[in-house]
């Protein structure tokens, strides 16, 4: 699970489950700390900035807080710092609690590696585009943000996340691939991200452009049939001016060869 951009220092991963890297240590489970205990880490691993007293009790004791709800989730937090170590997890009863900034999370790596390669790609350097493309992937592919836990509500926002991040970095990596001709590598990211979200025009249209870079318009005509049946069943909706003009193109390029 681990990754080159994760090395070093205190990694907690939520891609899957729950798990803390630190040096040669690999702590999951009971040996992050209790139920409780690792369900406040989870929640401040998926949390931007600082996350209040009552909201980490909130959804600890299933909006049932104790009475002194400040104390309890400072004994968790204590108990956490004392596994992972004191500098770990900042703040107080009275701000609330985050990680420190020198604590890694595998989601937001990956997220950054996911601009990173965005940013190659728009500077017209597909080799290095997609090689931070597979590191993301790596990251990404791991599993569900925190997979073992139920839907809740302050997991949403981080699953939403995830599901763009695979959205946005099978898009580069389509793109990214092509332009260094690695045509297999491209239609196999084109596949999952239609496979992912078959409603998905961009993606069809990625996937379209991979076959017919592979030398195989009908299938990229079949994938956009297939969409074209999609959307009229299931929204009443015709494919976008986009997807119907390089349906036409290939179609012309199928016409060419076989004149």
């Amino acid at each position: 699970m681990d990754d080159g951009a994760l090395s070093g220092g205190l990694t907690v991963f939520v891609l899957g489950e729950l798990e803390v890297h630190q040096a040669d240590r690999v702590l999951k489970n009971a040996a992050v700390g209790s139920r409780k205990a690792r369900l406040v880490l989870a929640m401040l691993a998926v949390h931007k900035g600082y996350l209040p007293v009552d909201r980490i009790a909130f959804e600890v004791w299933g909006g049932r807080a104790p009475r002194d709800s400040g104390a309890n989730v400072a004994t968790l937090v204590s108990r956490l710092r004392s596994v992972l170590g004191p500098r770990t997890i900042t703040g107080g009863r009275g701000g609330g609690y985050r990680l420190a900034e020198a604590v890694r999370v595998d989601l937001t790596t990956a997220a950054d590696l996911v601009g990173e390669a965005e940013s190659h790609h728009s500077q017209e350097r597909p080799a290095t585009a997609l090689a931070a493309a597979r590191r993301a992937m790596t990251l990404l592919d791991a599993g569900a943000v925190l997979a073992g836990e139920p839907e809740a509500g302050w997991l949403e926002p981080a699953r939403a996340w995830h599901a763009r991040l695979l959205r946005r970095v099978r898009q580069v990596s389509v793109d990214a691939a092509l332009g260094t001709g690695d045509v297999r590598a491209a239609v196999h990211a084109a596949e999952e991200a239609v496979a992912a979200d078959s409603f998905d025009e961009a993606a069809c249209r990625l996937l379209m452009r991979s076959y017919r870079a592979a030398g195989e318009p009908v299938r990229a005509l079949l994938a956009a049939d297939r969409l074209r049946g999609i959307l009229a069943a299931e929204l009443g909706v015709d494919p976008a001016p986009a997807t119907q003009q390089l349906y036409l193109a290939i179609l012309r390029d199928t016409a060419r060869a076989a004149g």
